[in-house]
């Protein structure tokens, strides 16, 4: 038996979680793509391949949740 935990929540406490979320994952992207930046200046394909993947997750994430955003009841 699996909870449904969006039943537990209100509107306004998803519209909360969902912002702040997607304000974290901005961070974490914008993290990623410094990290890119520095990787790209010194030549390592690694930490390039790795900031690629990591911005990549993060950009499906705040996909997922800027849609889960639109589809809460309007305020």
């Amino acid at each position: 038996m699996a909870i449904d935990f969006s039943t537990l929540l209100t509107t306004e406490q998803k519209r909360s979680v969902l912002t702040a979320r997607v304000e974290q994952f901005a961070n974490e992207g914008y993290q990623h793509t410094l990290n890119k930046q520095i990787s790209e200046s010194v030549g390592d394909a690694e930490g390039v391949a790795a900031s690629d993947a990591a911005i990549a997750t993060i950009s499906a994430a705040i996909e997922i949740h800027q849609a889960e955003l639109a589809a809460l009841p309007a305020e």
